[in-house]
């Protein structure tokens, strides 16, 4: 059962007119306001409803507006699948397709087997390996917790090439204020933030002025070790590589967030 969030005072959006809006089928009037709220927001009336509305809600917005409120969801993880439930199956799994793959695999991660198979068989082919990829590392590692959807670079690239390379696949990162070089082998070699990117030389070639000292973990590191040292470091995101030293993915500040709170919680339930 889905427990109720308490109220919260800095509530950014009227609840009764959006309700309102629901039950009387107002679609249009609906999506303007509601749209146009924080992510956060949209997440917290979502939560708050009872089941029937949010079925409407389900109706008004599609899979992919709805895969932006399902990550901004704050709840343990196994409360995901209630939600899930709620849903067509096509719209639920047309929903994690468009989420973020390391959420989409938390969500999951939470079903049984044949649940999980069935929604990774009705996604596109590519989306659902990448999923599966993330799915086989052991909870708890750094694997487990890692995104797949960073920006990587050649580091024979100039920076004309690399800025090309990131206006194309930043839509689908999940950071870009760290860009990711690697050899023809898909080894890390290096990196290089935003910043310096925008500002180099359009025939400067990568490898010049990349920082080659990267700080990285391997895919079967302890989440609690990644995030000890992404708060040593303050980093935004850390890179996660094989044994071969090849880029496997990255690990963002907001999967640290979620660790450090995941990890409060036991230590909670641990004195209680």
């Amino acid at each position: 059962m889905i427990e109720e969030r308490k109220e919260k005072d800095d509530v950014q959006f009227d609840e009764a007119r959006l309700r309102e809006m629901l039950e009387a089928h107002e679609i249009n009037a609906f999506r303007d306001e509601f749209l146009e709220l924080h992510p956060y927001d949209q997440a917290t009336f979502y939560e708050k409803v009872e089941p029937d509305i949010r079925k409407i809600i389900y109706s008004f917005l599609s899979p992919t507006e709805m895969a932006d409120i399902f990550e901004a969801i704050e709840i343990d993880d196994d409360e995901y699948t209630a939600y899930l439930a709620e849903m067509d199956p096509s719209y639920g799994a047309e929903m994690l397709s468009h989420m973020y793959a390391d959420d989409a695999a938390d969500v999951l991660n939470e079903l049984d087997t044949k649940q999980r198979e069935s929604y990774l068989g009705m996604m596109d082919e590519e989306t659902a390996e990448e999923i599966n990829e993330l799915l086989s590392y052991d909870e708890g590692t750094a694997g487990s917790i890692m995104t797949t959807e960073y920006v990587a670079i050649p580091e024979n690239s100039t920076v004309r090439s690399a800025m090309a390379i990131l206006r194309k696949e930043a839509p689908n990162a999940e950071t870009i204020y760290y860009i990711f070089v690697v050899d023809e082998a898909h080894r890390l070699t290096g990196v290089i933030s935003l910043r310096d990117l925008i500002i180099a030389d359009e025939d400067t070639l990568i490898r010049s002025i990349m920082n080659e000292r990267v700080v990285m973990v391997h895919a079967g590191d302890d989440q609690e070790e990644v995030a000890q040292i992404m708060k040593d470091y303050n980093f935004l995101a850390t890179p996660v590589i094989d044994d071969k030293g090849e880029l496997l993915g990255i690990i963002t500040v907001d999967d640290i967030i979620d660790v450090i709170d995941e990890e409060a919680s036991e230590d909670y339930s641990k004195l209680a």
